[in-house]
């Protein structure tokens, strides 16, 4: 391949003479539970290799063709890559043949097209509804057969739809997504007096942030008036402001005994590297696969090294990539689970000999100070390996609670996804690429955290969701690579290997599913006429509902989970968690189901609180759900709340919490009987565990900090 990313090409491997060589071809991650299934990997290249002569096990990759020129020779080819040693050596084009999909790609085939099925309905529901309420349908477009493979249409369910559309939500799905409440005349509950809000008419463009809650007007009447005074005091983006102003990170590290101080991080010891290396491989990078683990051990860890830990990019990501490792190990610690490298010898956690290295506040700053030293140097680049760079230290302060500064970072990660999709030849658009796939994964990872910040806190958006419809979902292609590689021991040097690959990156595929899903709610839910019955339509409304549980069901059955009639998530019998990555990932799906469902009934309790006389019976039952929905969060209780260094998006979770104990406590005092009816079972002490919550996140993040102040108050 000719246009490689710069510092992403494969390095240079010796010409292999006495060794037959099996290339991977692209391969699809599997069901795990499939029998005989073998989840594609990222950084273990034993798949290849048979037990015995009678060995029956299924061959976990597809071999690769000779290139061309040793096909017309009909010679062994060594399969290297961009060039094998032929070629090199004679200074020759390689080129090499696709490889055609195997039938393990049936598996993510399946599970694309299920998910693009949920969109072309939802966008056939969106135009039948508004032209309703506009002007009768035009004539059905003559059907236009769609040749292009699931991933392309992922997004695309129809190209005319695409780009000559007459849906009117289509453009507004592009525009600003920081709306705000809008109503002129709204009657509050029975025995309250009617709320005005300075605007003309009755419709409301209805907000996504919940911190947006407290300015509903009907909040401001129901509440206390210790609550309301305390935050009428502080200003209105008062998260913004608190986060904006907080002391920087500590620029000086203590350095450990025996460490000199110029040149501790040369004296490191290699499996000091390898072992945050790996911890950071199997937990946090599970949730946010932005880096290829094979291509990290082969090159980035590599030529950071033999520089000396210099100003190079690949040293920066490696320092990312330790400060993260040290949080990783944090996580196995506050979980008690073994780390990687002990995984078959240990069945707790076992402090490391280097166990003093992870003990900075926050773990991992010595490394994460080394890495903003030297990323100076690159703050103009607008490759890949910079939008991995920003996007690995988006992670790291997400991960400590400085949303602000993740922010900066991520609106820096998605401009240098921006530019590349600009400059379209730095790296190929062809989803079937290894730099595309990785492209691909850092896309989604980038729009779904940059998504979540700024729709909370209001604040200014990069313009990579315009790319959107555009970019497929990732299909985890593996790095090129030789068979014998000294980097192959060094990716097996984590006991756990890759055997669980599937299982996660089915999991970033579901999250970047779900979060079109939250996409598409707030679209055709969220701006609607609050003194009109059926208004949100209560067939928009179930068909979100049919959405969400085509979801669920569509998911793989090691991440399919049960829900009760009432539609809680259900505990079910799966064995028990083997390590941090897996915790997370069951709770993050789990309350990523019971989020979607909550605000698919949120414009309800809106137009409850304000207009209870527009309110029908099948409101006050969607009210209901959304309740029961809005409790019971398994990522804020358990071993989630327990392993607070490895739960994804924390600030997120925080800000959720503190919408619905305002909605919960607004409900209970509303004086409508329909409404309190509509209250679970055990919802006061559900209030109480999300306030511990946010009092412990609280010590890391002073605006937390003053939403549970505040939250106190409603005690």
């Amino acid at each position: 391949m000719h246009s490689q990313v710069r510092g992403c090409s494969p390095p240079n491997v010796l010409h292999q003479h006495d060794m037959s060589k099996r290339g991977r071809g692209i391969s699809s991650p599997l069901d795990p539970d499939l029998p005989g299934a073998t989840p594609a990997r990222d950084g273990d290249d034993s798949g290849g290799l048979e037990d015995g002569p009678d060995s029956k096990k299924p061959r976990t990759f597809m071999a690769t063709l000779a290139c061309d020129n040793c096909r017309s020779r009909k010679s062994r080819c060594d399969e290297d890559r961009p060039k094998c040693g032929f070629c090199k050596a004679g200074d020759l084009e390689c080129t090499y043949r696709q490889p055609r999909p195997t039938k393990k790609d049936q598996s993510m085939t399946v599970a694309i097209n299920a998910i693009r099925r949920l969109e072309a309905k939802i966008e056939e529901l969106t135009a039948t509804v508004s032209s309703s309420f506009t002007s009768p349908a035009p004539p059905p477009a003559p059907p236009v057969h769609d040749a292009r493979s699931p991933v392309a249409t992922f997004f695309h369910p129809n190209p005319e739809t695409v780009h000559h559309s007459s849906n009117p939500l289509a453009h507004r799905e592009r525009g600003s997504i920081h709306e705000t409440a809008i109503s002129a005349h709204v009657t509050l509950a029975p025995g309250k007096p009617s709320v005005s809000v300075p605007e003309s008419g009755t419709q409301v463009n209805l907000s996504f942030s919940q911190h947006g809650v407290a300015l509903w007007p009907a909040i401001k009447e129901i509440l206390p008036e210790q609550f309301m005074s305390a935050r009428e005091a502080l200003p209105r983006e008062y998260i913004v402001e608190i986060e904006s102003h907080r002391p920087s990170l500590p620029i000086d590290i203590e350095i450990l005994p025996g460490q000199a101080a110029e040149r501790w991080l040369a004296s490191l010891p290699l499996h000091v590297v390898r072992g945050l290396s790996h911890a950071f491989f199997a937990v946090l990078h599970r949730n946010t696969p932005v880096l290829d683990r094979y291509h990290f051990f082969s090159h980035t860890l590599v030529v950071a090294m033999e520089d000396d830990f210099g100003h190079s990019i690949e040293t920066c990501l490696l320092l990312n990539v330790l400060a993260l490792g040290c949080l990783a190990v944090r996580a196995h610690e506050e979980g008690n689970f073994p780390l990687p490298s002990e995984h078959h010898t240990a069945s707790h956690f076992l402090a490391p000999e280097w166990y003093p290295l992870v003990t900075d506040t926050p773990p991992g700053l010595r490394f994460f100070n080394e890495g903003r030293r030297r990323s100076g140097f690159h703050a103009c680049d607008i490759s890949l390996q910079a939008a991995q760079v920003n996007m690995l230290s988006t992670l790291y302060y997400a991960q400590i609670l400085r949303p602000i500064d993740s922010w900066t970072t991520v609106n820096r990660a998605a401009l240098c996804c921006i530019s590349i999709l600009k400059r379209a030849e730095s790296v190929p658009m062809d989803s079937n690429a290894w730099e595309s796939d990785v492209f691909s994964r850092v896309f989604w990872a980038t729009l779904m955290y940059e998504t979540i910040i700024t729709q909370e806190l209001n604040l200014p958006l990069s313009g990579l969701l315009e790319y959107e419809d555009d970019m497929p979902i990732p299909k985890f292609t593996p790095f090129p690579r030789p068979k014998t590689s000294v980097s192959t021991l060094l990716v097996n040097g984590d006991s756990s290997g890759d055997q669980d690959d599937a299982f996660f990156n089915f999991h970033f595929l579901a999250q970047a599913a779900h979060r079109i899903l939250l996409t598409r709610i707030r679209h055709n839910l969220y701006t609607f006429d609050v003194a009109r019955e059926n208004s949100p339509t209560i067939s928009m409304t179930t068909e979100m509902h049919r959405q969400l549980e085509q979801w669920r069901t569509n998911l793989p059955p090691a991440l399919r989970f049960p829900v009760s009639a009432a539609g809680s998530v259900l505990g079910d019998d799966t064995p028990e968690a083997k390590s941090p990555a897996h915790v997370m990932a069951k709770a993050m799906l789990d309350t990523r189901y019971l989020v979607a469902s909550f605000h698919i009934g949120r414009p309800f309790l809106y137009k409850a609180l304000h207009a209870p006389s527009a309110c029908t019976a099948a409101d006050y039952a969607e009210i209901r759900a959304s309740l029961q929905a809005a409790m019971n969060w398994p990522t804020t209780m358990g071993l989630p709340a327990q392993m607070l260094s490895a739960l994804p998006v924390k600030f997120g979770w925080c800000c959720q919490c503190f919408g619905q104990v305002l909605l919960f406590h607004a409900v209970a005092r509303s004086g409508d009987a329909r409404l309190t009816d509509c209250l679970p079972v055990g919802w006061t002490q559900w209030v109480h565990v999300i306030i511990d919550l946010l009092e412990r996140c609280g010590q890391d993040s002073p605006g937390v900090k003053k939403d549970a102040e505040l939250l106190r108050l409603l005690l």
